[in-house]
């Protein structure tokens, strides 16, 4: 190779190491531990166990962390709240949490409370839906609503045990509409579906991920999404809202640990989080099982969880779940 040709491919190499490193990735940030356990309160193949399963799949080895998720289930997330509190608080456990553990709080009280929680970092908002039999003549809100006014006490609502957004989200509706239909709670998202698919309620609520696969095989479909807009993967399902019946669910899918965890942990997951968010693996997976992202810092999360409380205790009194 002549001399020009040399200089030629050393500059075009120095042009695409630089390039390279223009484009590439920020690293994930430093951590204390190479292996951390993420417990959950759901069973397996439940949403905050799919959540977790599904998340370390691509944080874990961009992060060079093993994550080890571990399925605490039982009285509404109390089980795993004492898991935590009963744990260390170097960043070596966490909890990954819905609003199940502030539900529960709130309810009834328990041993160990949200309060003990150290909120770390929010990830998504898995908004509720409302869903029937492919074969419902429920087309939408409109004709359920009328049905359940036509004929009082006949409706059948599948809906999660008292400490669910989507049992909330089914009391909402019976209070606000002033209907007189009949409520049947579920210990899951399974036996829920079930309900629906053989009749035994005529209309479900659950969060949208729990359906797609049903949605895809062509045996429920969705009446309304109980989000601030229509779910990207559901555009022509108009929401509650645009359907006349203001109910809006919240539903966040976080992380907490032990109160009194350093705050450099806090930062790293923060960190993490936010790249993660952006990982076109991770992007295409969540967006197909239509989880909206909801990034909230340690601080923002724990302010919306305290929000979250109190709007809770004056619901629960409302509908008459607790006593005033």
């Amino acid at each position: 190779m002549n001399m020009k040709k040399l200089i030629g491919a050393a500059v075009l190499g120095a042009f695409l190491v630089t390039t390279g490193a223009a484009t590439a990735a920020p690293p994930y940030p430093e951590y204390p531990h190479k292996t951390v356990t993420l417990i959950t309160s759901s069973s397996p193949g439940g949403g905050g166990d799919i959540f977790l399963r599904n998340l370390v799949k691509v944080l874990g080895p961009r992060w060079g962390i093993n994550f080890v998720v571990e399925n605490v289930p039982g009285s509404g997330g109390a089980n795993a709240m004492r898991r935590i509190v009963e744990g260390p608080n170097d960043g070596s456990l966490l909890y990954g949490v819905s609003t199940q553990h502030v539900i529960v709080s709130v309810m009834s009280n328990p041993p160990v409370s949200y309060t003990q929680m150290q909120p770390i970092v929010n990830v998504f908002n898995d908004s509720p839906v409302y869903f029937v039999r492919q074969d419902s003549p429920f087309k939408d809100m409109k004709d359920l609503l009328a049905y359940a006014k036509d004929n009082p006490g006949k409706l059948r609502f599948g809906a999660g045990t008292a400490a669910s957004i989507d049992r909330m989200v089914v009391e909402t509706l019976k209070m606000t509409q002033k209907l007189d239909m009949v409520v049947a709670t579920h210990d899951g998202g399974g036996p829920l579906m079930l309900s629906v698919l053989n009749g035994a309620v005529d209309a479900g609520a659950t969060d949208a991920q729990e359906v797609t696969a049903q949605i895809e095989a062509g045996k429920v479909r969705l009446i309304a999404a109980l989000s601030e807009e229509r779910l990207p993967s559901y555009p022509d399902v108009p929401t509650a809202r645009e359907q006349g019946v203001d109910i809006v669910g919240m539903n966040w899918r976080g992380f907490v640990a032990k109160k009194g965890t350093p705050p450099e942990i806090t930062k790293a997951w923060e960190e993490a989080i936010k790249l993660v968010l952006e990982d076109p693996e991770y992007k295409a997976f969540y967006t197909e099982n239509q989880n909206v992202p909801l990034y909230l810092t340690g601080n923002e999360f724990d302010a919306l969880t305290n929000k979250f409380a109190d709007d809770l205790d004056s619901f629960f009194t409302a509908v008459g779940l607790k006593k005033k």
